[in-house]
């Protein structure tokens, strides 16, 4: 697995990839809605590209990171990738006006989202599913096993996946499943990822949370969200399930991870911290692996009841 610079196909980049686009002029009647710093423009073969911008937007490292890690253990995600955007006709900040001069603009950090392939499963626009509904999920009528599904539920905590309100998540029939014979349930926004109780992506935040279970001895997991999700009680089947693909990442990949996501521009907006030689300096990727590191081991180290 790349986990520096992410799947590939159709509508992949390298990082730090130049894509030059154009500014797509807003529509009242579809607002680009959210709070995150985004807008849309097209390329040049026609795309539409969704970018998310900002160097003090969290989002733009959370959601690649998370989206990445998810991917390389296997779960489904949105591909996102951490680009440099050229855009032709740009206002200043596209998200907050449009009728600033137009130039061509650079936005770098930006990134850019391929979504998965299908047709959304719903009754109501943005419903999704909440995670106690994963209870739901029954291997006997062709689901996941729960091993899956409760690895699903401690990896979410992890990486805190703290907005996880229903809009968040998605039932999808894949593209290449027309009849939805196995409909899939994934997390589509992993924004607000890698953070503590403010869920936005934040070294600090996200180590100060010192471990991944609220009660370890019982394997209940310390899943801090936007809803009122209960605190994931988890099976050792899905611990050791989810402790077996996380084993699979080398160092190297964890670095990569974080490379790729470009956590070393979100450290220089951060809180200094101490070096090796006791002098303070910005946070680093590495200082992020070791946190990593720390909660693999955690969720390795840990036997839960039967």
């Amino acid at each position: 697995m790349d986990t520096l610079n992410g799947p590939v196909g159709g509508g992949s980049y390298k990082l730090s990839e130049e894509i030059p686009c154009r500014y797509e002029e807003r529509d009242p009647k579809k607002p680009i809605g959210g709070h995150s710093p985004k807008f849309p423009c097209h390329d040049a073969a026609g795309n539409r590209l969704k970018v998310k911008y900002g160097a003090g937007n969290p989002e733009v490292y959370g959601e690649v990171a998370a989206t990445r890690l998810f991917w390389a253990l296997g779960f489904y995600a949105e591909r996102m990738y951490s680009v440099k955007i050229l855009c032709d006709n740009c206002p200043v900040d596209p998200f907050v006006s449009s009728s600033t001069p137009r130039a061509l603009r650079t936005f770098e950090p930006a990134t850019v989202q391929k979504r998965l392939a299908g047709e959304e499963l719903s009754e109501t626009k943005d419903e999704g599913w909440t995670f106690d509904e994963l209870e739901w999920v029954d291997e006997t009528a062709g689901g996941a096993p729960k091993a899956h599904v409760d690895a699903f539920k401690l990896l979410a905590a992890m990486v805190n996946h703290g907005d996880n309100t229903p809009n968040q998540q998605r039932i999808l029939c894949l593209e290449d499943d027309p009849d939805c014979r196995r409909p899939v349930l994934y997390a589509t926004d992993l924004g607000s990822t890698f953070g503590g109780r403010d869920f936005m992506t934040s070294y600090r935040h996200w180590s100060k949370k010192k471990s991944v279970w609220k009660d370890a001895a019982k394997c209940v997991a310390d899943f801090q969200g936007s809803t009122s999700f209960r605190d994931p009680k988890i099976s050792e089947a899905g611990r050791k399930f989810l402790s077996d693909l996380l084993e699979r990442l080398s160092e190297a990949q964890i670095r990569d991870l974080f490379r790729g996501a470009r956590l070393d521009l979100l450290g220089k907006q951060e809180r200094p911290v101490p070096g090796p030689d006791g002098k303070v300096r910005p946070v680093g990727v590495d200082d992020w692996v070791r946190v990593f590191l720390k909660k693999r081991e955690q969720i390795r180290s840990a036997r839960c009841p039967s």
